[in-house]
């Protein structure tokens, strides 16, 4: 057990930083067969590897050796603002104890699927995504899914992958069950330019294909395992308005606001996940709404960009600066190293 849960955990790290297994090999000088078997717990490894592997993750030692979730789930969607890479940094701040968790801005889960909460509330205004974690409360619609997965994986090309991608222009496009809502977006999100969504003014999916020759859509452990999270926990899950998300919380329940970024002065910010976006009003909203919170007696942590504007509404509150990698932007030279702010109100 202890094996498995050490290959999963070195998985876990390492596609979280979008880490190939080759390139992996590459940095511990391991090869990348032996890697393979490493992370499908066989083989039982020595102190001096797990070492290279450390220096390799830049991940501290304990890091690799806490197993704190036991069904090893993890994200089946690269999302923009993920928050792997932070989860280090996250744990530290966390509430020692809270009841039930909340996260309004759930999009790919790393926090959510790390910490496995036996109740939990999570929302997105993507609906497509929405439908993606619907379908792991369900065996029919679960089993569709994989299936509509395998096709795609099957059909994959650059015809396939624009003849998908148009099909939120159909006017029946809104009745199509669950799982084809929730294929399509996973489909699109591996096969798509740099793991990119995005929508334009009508709400339609626009980025480019990724050129890629094969495309792979779903890890069938990770999924089994989600499977099995979702069925054994009382998860909600919505896709509605952030603040009626939370209405329900209580004091000693525990709220993570992960909202689509304050843009810096200057810059192009990415806020279209929806048409609608997320806009300075939205953030002053959002600011009331965490106040809100933190006077009935919830833990409220929040991530956004170290800006004056997010320091000025979160001025009474600890605000803990973090460096970040952007590692989604249509742009190269949009990526890279950034500030960003964990915001808690104990």
């Amino acid at each position: 057990m202890l094996q498995s849960q050490f290959g999963n955990r070195v998985k876990e790290i390492r596609l979280g930083q979008s880490i190939s297994q080759l390139e992996l090999a590459n940095r511990t000088g391991i090869e990348r067969a032996q890697i393979s078997k490493i992370e499908q717990g066989k083989i039982n490894v020595t102190l001096e590897t797990i070492e290279k592997i450390s220096k390799a993750l830049n991940v501290q030692l304990n890091d690799l050796l806490t197993f704190d979730n036991p069904y090893n789930v993890r994200p089946f969607v690269k999302w923009a603002g993920g928050k792997t890479q932070l989860l280090n940094k996250i744990k530290e701040l966390l509430p020692i104890n809270y009841n039930r968790y909340y996260e309004p801005f759930v999009g790919g889960g790393a926090l959510f699927l790390y910490l496995a909460p036996k109740e939990a509330f999570i929302n997105d205004i993507n609906k497509e995504l929405i439908s993606a974690y619907l379908c792991f409360q369900n065996d029919y619609l679960y089993d569709s899914l994989v299936r509509e997965l395998e096709r795609c994986e099957n059909e994959h090309s650059q015809e396939f992958y624009y003849r998908v991608r148009e099909i939120d222009r159909l006017p029946n496009f809104s009745t199509l069950p669950i799982s084809i809502h929730a294929a399509r977006l996973i489909y699109l999100n591996k096969a798509c330019f740099n793991g990119l969504y995005r929508v334009n003014a009508k709400g339609y999916f626009n980025v480019p294909s990724g050129n890629k020759e094969k495309v792979r859509t779903f890890d069938r452990d990770n999924f089994i395992a989600l499977k099995k999270y979702f069925s054994s926990a009382k998860i909600h899950i919505s896709s509605t308005d952030f603040e009626e998300v939370v209405g329900s919380a209580q004091k000693g329940d525990f709220v993570y606001f992960d909202p689509p970024y304050d843009v810096y002065p200057n810059k192009n910010g990415f806020v279209d996940y929806s048409k609608e976006g997320f806009k300075k009003e939205e953030q002053e909203r959002l600011a009331k709404t965490f106040k809100n919170l933190n006077e009935k007696g919830v833990y409220v942590m929040l991530s956004n960009h170290n800006t004056e504007f997010i320091n000025e509404l979160y001025k009474d509150f600890n605000i803990h600066v973090v460096k970040a990698k952007r590692m989604i932007n249509s742009k190269a030279d949009g990526r890279g190293d950034v500030e960003e702010v964990l915001i808690t109100n104990y």
